[in-house]
């Protein structure tokens, strides 16, 4: 039976917190993977002039960028909400630092080891 989170309903594997589960950015880095090829391509219809709007037409090229453009507006969208609400407020973020964590403080009752001295090798001739 799946968890009661909304990740546990989806993908019932990445519900933990060992997962690290990416969906959401994977969908909106696709969305804009998307719309910057489609930029390139409304720039090849411009360039051979194929980008004029013909309203009944159903094969214009134009319509059929504009449906591509719209796509990835939704996937991007759809990815920042996917993101926001099943990884619930963790969206966009970054793991902390093994160091910085476990970083205990100093009290200074053992002395620190010398770092390990750098031997300057000679140059090849």
């Amino acid at each position: 039976m799946p968890s009661m989170t909304p990740g546990g309903y989806c993908c019932p594997e990445c519900d933990t917190e060992q997962c690290n589960c990416r969906c959401g950015e994977s969908i909106c880095l696709v969305g804009v993977f998307i719309f910057i090829a489609a930029c390139l391509f409304w720039l090849l219809g411009a360039a051979l002039g194929w980008n004029s709007y013909r309203p009944d037409a159903d094969d214009s090229f134009h319509q059929f960028n504009i449906w591509w453009f719209q796509l990835s507006f939704v996937l991007v969208v759809l990815g920042i909400v996917y993101a926001i609400i099943f990884r619930q407020g963790k969206a966009f973020s970054r793991e902390p630092q093994d160091g910085v964590v476990g970083a205990e403080k100093d009290t200074g009752d053992e002395p620190e080891s010398a770092p390990t001295p750098y031997i300057m090798l000679s140059a090849e001739p």
